[in-house]
Parts: C-alpha cells; structure tokens; sequence
C-alpha cells in the first residue's frame, strides 16, 4: 500500500520545493512607521519627466522610398565602421557591433546614404535615431 502513494508524495514535495526556490505568493510587508519630521508630500512621487523631443526634419518624399528598400550585412558593416571613425575609434573598434546589432533587422538604404554623409557624432546618431527605428517613416 504505501507504494501506491509514493509517486504521489514525491510529485507534493516537487511542489513545495519548486514554490520555496521559485517564490510562492508574496506575503504583505507592513509599511513602516512614519515619523512625524516627513512630510507625505515628501514621500509622493515627483511629476514624470517629459519624453524628449528631437527636432528632426521630416522625411523627404525620397528618404520614405529609401526607409522601406532594406540593405545586407556589408552595408551595415560599412556604416557601422563610418559611425566609429566619426566618434574617433577605429573602423573595426567592437563598439560598433551594437550599430551592426540595429542595422541588420532595420537598416535601410535611407541610413546608409545619411551616415555616409554625415560629418560629425551628432549628425551620425540622428541617422541613427531617424533610420534605424522601428516606427514606420511618417
């Protein structure tokens, strides 16, 4: 008889175990006390900061047609090094693997044209922000 019974108690121990590593329902924690020198404004939240605005031209009629034609590998390879050169690292710098980590799901023919023309950091992370987002082109 008590064979019978064994897978059973095992599966209820597997339980437990498996609640106490994982984590069972979350027992309330009493708030604590407090004193009369804070004040509840103190405690509240502050107002949530605003989200940042850019302001980034529109996209032109050919920048939009340039957005949806996709590049491969060896064009967000080269904008990957042309990013790295303008924040002076050098072309093949590890860096650049996030720039190739965007640029393969969303590099577009828009991004490469613009970071190819781009002079400075700034003007290479606007084609970053611009380009390389999952938003469509507006």
């Amino acid at each position: 008889m008590p064979r019978k019974y064994l897978p059973w108690v095992l599966l209820a121990v597997a339980i437990v175990v498996a609640l106490a590593v994982l984590g069972g329902p979350a027992s309330p924690v009493a708030a604590p006390a407090a004193s009369s020198s804070v004040s509840v404004a103190s405690s509240a939240p502050g107002p949530v900061p605003s989200v940042r605005k850019y302001d980034d031209p529109p996209m032109d009629e050919s920048e939009a047609r340039d957005w949806h034609l996709k590049i491969g590998h060896e064009a967000c390879e080269e904008g990957a090094k042309r990013v790295n050169e303008l924040e002076g690292l050098s072309p093949t710098d590890p860096k650049g693997m996030r720039i190739i980590g965007a640029c393969l799901p969303h590099g577009n023919v828009a991004w490469y044209k613009c970071v190819l023309k781009a002079s400075t950091r700034l003007e290479a992370g606007t084609c970053n922000r611009r380009f390389l987002s999952n938003a469509p082109p507006p």
